[in-house]
């Protein structure tokens, strides 16, 4: 459809003052604005007003083609990269070089004025691909004045137009999260890294200063700071990689009874230190209670939960059950803690929201636990569900789909939890080879195994790992090593050239700061033990012990 811009009679329209404004109409020397020319300018100011208003790429074409002006609004301006286009008027080969000749082609059927024998076979529009990427169509019209074809006018097709937006969002949101995976992987470490050297300098100070009361109770508090900000650098993080869009779940038949009561198990000292009882009820199903799910990351909602109901019940007991509905399994975590108000039951799941910690005690929670729950919920599609009344106690429930003719695989752990004192195993004269980047962590390491008694090599890379092992007269009692290390090698790398070097299966402990569930699966798939830092000196001190036993028991 042709576009008739009439001019506003009776009202002054502000000339258009750029200087590289085309103007092709023909003027008589002797009359140099004739009436004619005139109406020509004050149609093509409401068509430049028009072009600059509109909120799709859209562009005026002053002129025949081959002569052409154009005049881009600011969104058109912005895909071409050409920013100044969106104030000024340019030629077509020099807005579009290498593209004006095809679009010059596509406008050239709208430049009949109505008087031609050939307007009838005009087309009323005209479909228009400008070069970018990926390309915009924009649909464009001729524009009239006294039945000649003064210009045309274009704009981004709706279909175009969203597209265009579409893909642009696509390629930001895809460097972004690329950028974010790339910080958190690297954050995830480094800021890892610090603490774990503080940690273990920490633990040699403290048998240093063993018999001095004040120094004792000094180092005592320092780890307890320390403590509380390592609780907060994880819970951040885990907030943070799971808000990226990073975490890819690893969908598997999982055992839903098995990992209640391993879960159980691994609370019920906790529950028990608080004079708290914690029951389990898991109904007996033939062939076991399966669901499709990651079991780690399934695991962990569930840890957080019975976390979150031993911090908050200061009698009475926690029941950690399991029922079919619909269907489906249902996973509860019932309470006889403080409960929570009808009004807030929605808000518990905002970070850094704690209805019984005003004074923000860190002992007490960070408030992030329940946030990372819904974050892990709405990953799993396991919908969360909370009812509970003030005073009597709260009851978190979690829903997985039933999962029938599917053995599950084994269910995995996360991590080696101190919960636990060391079970007395002597490690001296244990030859442990220990491979770690950070100077600070490798001193701290070494520091630590010294005062157990261990015999250790060390190294920073894969070459000084053969200088290392060179010396030694047979394989290494154990392996331990960072996951992350210089360039493209890996603690998984080490620990498979170590072990074909010797041609034994040496047990081998992982550290990392990374929570990447790919990483322990391929660790577990080694048969690795996996420590996350900042990791407890006595979380590895029992990991020891569990291989010398093992050792000298196989022996």
């Amino acid at each position: 459809m042709a576009i008739s811009l009439k001019p506003i009679h009776g009202t002054s329209i502000p000339k258009d003052t750029d200087a590289k404004d085309t103007d092709p109409m023909p003027r008589s020397s002797a009359n140099p604005m004739s009436p004619t020319d005139q109406r020509y300018r004050e149609c093509l100011d409401n068509a430049r007003r028009v072009c600059a208003a509109g909120t799709v790429p859209t562009m005026l074409v002053i002129g025949g083609p081959e002569m052409a002006a154009v005049r881009c609004n600011e969104p058109l301006a912005a895909l071409l990269n050409r920013p100044r286009a969106a104030s000024r008027d340019e030629s077509g080969p020099s807005l579009l070089p290498g593209g004006w000749t095809a679009v010059a082609e596509a406008l050239r059927p709208l430049y009949v004025d109505e008087g031609d024998a050939a307007a009838a076979d005009r087309p009323q529009s005209s479909l228009l691909s400008l070069p970018t990427d990926p390309p915009l169509s924009l649909r464009a019209a001729p524009l009239l004045v006294d039945g000649h074809v003064v210009g045309v006018l274009a704009s981004a097709t709706l279909d175009g137009a969203i597209a265009q937006m579409a893909e642009t969002m696509r390629a930001e949101v895809a460097r972004t999260t690329a950028a974010r995976s790339r910080f958190l992987a690297s954050a995830s470490h480094d800021l890892r890294q610090p603490f774990q050297a503080m940690r273990l300098f920490l633990d040699a100070l403290t048998s240093q200063v063993d018999g001095n009361a004040r120094a004792t109770r000094t180092a005592g508090m320092l780890a307890n700071a320390m403590t509380a900000g390592e609780q907060l650098l994880n819970a951040l993080l885990d907030i943070s990689t799971l808000d990226a869009g990073t975490v890819e779940p690893d969908l598997q038949p999982v055992s839903v009874d098995a990992l209640l009561r391993s879960l159980a198990e691994e609370f019920r000292p906790q529950a028990e230190e608080k004079g708290l009882r914690l029951r389990v009820h898991v109904p007996d199903v033939a062939g076991g209670a399966v669901t499709r799910s990651d079991p780690i990351l399934l695991g962990r909602i569930v840890r957080n939960l019975l976390a979150n109901a031993i911090r908050y019940t200061q009698r009475g007991g926690i029941l950690l059950g399991l029922r079919k509905r619909d269907g489906q399994w249902r996973i509860e975590v019932w309470d006889t803690g403080f409960g929570i108000p009808q009004d807030k039951l929605d808000v518990i799941f905002d970070e850094f929201h704690q209805l019984t910690n005003p004074s923000r005690d860190p002992t007490r929670g960070l408030g992030l636990g329940l946030a990372i729950v819904r974050r892990l919920s709405v990953l799993l599609q396991a919908p969360i569900a909370v009812q509970s009344r003030s005073g009597r106690g709260s009851v978190f429930a979690v829903t997985v789909n039933r999962l029938e003719g599917e053995a599950p695989a084994d269910t995995p752990t996360v991590g080696v939890h101190a919960d636990g004192g060391p079970s007395g195993v002597p490690l001296d004269g244990m030859r442990i080879l220990v491979v770690d980047d950070d100077s600070m962590v490798l001193s701290g390491l070494l520091l630590t195994l010294e005062s157990w008694g261990c015999a250790f090599v060390s190294a920073s890379n894969m070459r000084e790992v053969f200088a290392a092992v060179d010396g030694l007269e047979g394989p290494p009692d154990a392996i331990l090593t960072d996951l992350r290390l210089p360039g493209k090698v890996s603690g998984f790398d080490v620990i498979d050239r170590v072990r074909k070097l010797f041609k034994a299966d040496i047990p081998a402990v992982v550290l990392t700061g990374e929570t990447a569930p790919e990483s322990l699966l391929e660790g577990q798939r080694r048969g690795c033990a996996f420590l996350h830092k900042p990791l407890h000196p006595g979380e590895l001190r029992r990991v020891l012990e569990e291989v010398r036993g093992d050792r000298k028991a196989g022996s």
